[in-house]
């Protein structure tokens, strides 16, 4: 566990955590932190993204993974870092397949589609490897993720949205899950629709070329914090394309080689 480079306090972390977390259930959002703090660290916007944590499972939510986000090159060149961010999925997230999402409920959403890795194992860091990675791993399906933001627009950088637990806001996976040891996960495919027309289309090599790459870097980025994965959790890996904006009325269909389609509508 390394030793952690913070500018700010813990005090102020708490407070800024705070801050993020009555916005999102006020669905609104607030000033740019790093506008704010321009001092702030990567360590200091984990350490925000912590404190959130144990204020949303003292109000009696769980955890149930972890997501991984900024994991194109795209995304790195836009907010101008080389590496990938994560946060954490919580029960209070998940949609069942058939639910219908509020889009008022969220504030500036954008929904992403990826595969989700289901761990038979507990993995913890450092030197994980793909292998590691693939042995610890028991299934893998389509999911969608529901991102979304505190501040105005997505004008963020990465210590804005770490702070925010990395975006993650909701997330479905699919019902009917493989073994790793069945997918090719970076020659993998996927074809995405929207309200019923073409979308976008993709594969696992968009995710640092393949979602096991994406996998390895989080499982060693956490154990940097004295953390890791247990059997259970759910990770989402990173999106296989360009995230969305969501409007109400908008449907989506996630379609993987090899896999049933997924399905997401938003009402108002």
């Amino acid at each position: 566990m390394k030793t952690l480079n913070c500018k700010l306090s813990e005090e102020e972390h708490r407070k800024i955590a705070a801050e993020l977390y009555q916005a999102e259930k006020a669905v609104s959002s607030i000033p740019l932190l790093t506008e704010r703090y321009p001092d702030m660290t990567m360590d200091d916007a984990y350490s925000i993204q912590k404190a959130g944590l144990a204020m949303r499972l003292a109000d009696g939510a769980h955890i149930v993974g972890r997501k991984i986000g900024i994991t194109s090159a795209g995304m790195m060149n836009l907010l101008h870092v080389n590496t990938p961010d994560y946060g954490y999925l919580l029960d209070t997230g998940m949609i069942l397949q058939g639910d219908t999402c509020r889009r008022s409920s969220k504030n500036i959403p954008l929904i992403e589609c990826e595969i989700a890795f289901l761990m038979g194992e507990d993995l913890t860091g450092p030197a994980v490897t793909p292998a590691d990675v693939l042995c610890a791993t028991r299934y893998v399906v389509p999911c969608f993720e529901l991102c979304d933001a505190r501040y105005p627009g997505w004008n963020v950088t990465v210590c804005d949205t770490i702070s925010d637990n990395a975006g993650a806001s909701a997330f479905m996976i699919g019902s009917q899950p493989k073994p790793v040891t069945e997918v090719n996960l970076r020659n993998i495919g996927l074809v995405v629709e929207k309200n019923g027309v073409l979308h976008g289309t993709g594969a696992g090599a968009e995710v640092l070329g393949s979602p096991v790459n994406s996998m390895v870097w989080l499982v060693n980025k956490l154990a940097e914090y004295g953390d890791g994965l247990k059997k259970g959790d759910i990770v989402l890996s990173g999106a296989f394309i360009a995230a969305d904006p969501v409007k109400a009325g908008d449907s989506y269909t996630c379609c993987m080689d090899g896999f049933p389609p997924l399905s997401i509508a938003f009402e108002e």
